[in-house]
């Protein structure tokens, strides 16, 4: 009995894996809100800049491409990103360095979001983990907000990572044409 509920667990484990129910290519993001977040998953590597490089040897800026469940493929020439800061990590010298990041994802159809981050590399295996924070877009992505954790290894020369988090469409404000009292508060 024992042995069919392990056989049972691994059957609907390996089905569950195998499907795509939470990649969805085009995921109905508005109903995704702050009470309600969707989830956010990527498949990305960097193709570097090669004349764009920082003091550690390791890229300063580039472009992404791989796949996210919210857009489909990614549109490698619109996906910039740029290291704009990094030091070595003070609890571990000359092994570990702090990466702060920034960018753009845009998807084959156009429509893209903008990220910000701090990822941490370890110089010894070259696996890295960071934090990503999603800051708005473009076309159906305008009003996206989220955060995402990313692990990934650069160990075969190109770097390449999953990450997984959530998303939500924050409300947008009224405008202030239709809120009571002045529209311009100099006017006081």
């Amino acid at each position: 009995m024992k042995n069919l509920f392990y056989l049972l667990l691994a059957i609907f484990l390996i089905t569950s894996c195998a499907s795509d129910h939470f990649f969805a290519s085009s995921p109905d993001l508005s109903k995704a809100t702050i009470d309600n977040p969707a989830r956010h998953r990527v498949w990305f590597e960097s193709i570097p800049d090669p004349e764009k490089t920082l003091e550690c040897g390791l890229p300063a800026a580039g472009r992404i491409k791989g796949h996210c469940n919210l857009m489909g493929d990614i549109n490698s020439e619109k996906s910039p990103f740029t290291i704009w800061n990094w030091h070595w990590d003070t609890d571990s010298p000359d092994s570990k360095i702090i990466e702060s990041i920034e960018g753009t994802i845009t998807g084959e159809n156009g429509d893209s979001y903008f990220y910000t981050g701090i990822i941490t590399t370890n110089m010894e295996d070259m696996s890295f983990s960071g934090k990503m924070y999603i800051n708005g877009g473009t076309g159906s992505l305008e009003c996206l907000n989220g955060e995402c954790f990313m692990t990934g290894s650069a160990a075969t020369g190109v770097p390449k990572w999953t990450a997984e988090g959530t998303v939500a469409l924050r409300k947008t404000n009224e405008n202030p044409s239709n809120l009571s009292g002045s529209n311009n508060f100099l006017e006081k």
